[in-house]
């Protein structure tokens, strides 16, 4: 799946210093809504793992806009989170 979509919040990933949670909203960045599904990527590297297409953001967090290309994981029915393996990520 490839989707328009933005960093809703972000956070490390249990006592990582290196890995994080990153939760993907549907569309644009808002403040004041959310629209769509809700996508999460769990433990991952930021280098690394997220596959960077084009140049390469030197720092990403909450409002940054991306473009993303992903494999599905799974559904979870507890937290109605998309896990996702990110395939491609990039900056819009």
């Amino acid at each position: 799946m490839s989707v328009p979509g933005s960093i809703g919040a972000m956070a490390p990933y249990e006592d990582a210093s290196t890995r994080y949670l990153i939760l993907i909203g549907a569309g644009d960045f808002s403040e004041t809504s959310a629209p769509g599904p809700a996508f999460l990527f769990r433990d991952v590297n930021l280098t690394a793992d997220l596959h960077w297409s084009g140049s390469v953001p030197e720092t990403i967090g909450v409002g940054t806009n991306l473009s993303v290309t992903a494999k599905i994981d799974r559904y979870e029915e507890t937290t109605c989170l998309f896990l996702l393996d990110p395939v491609v990520t990039a900056v819009r």
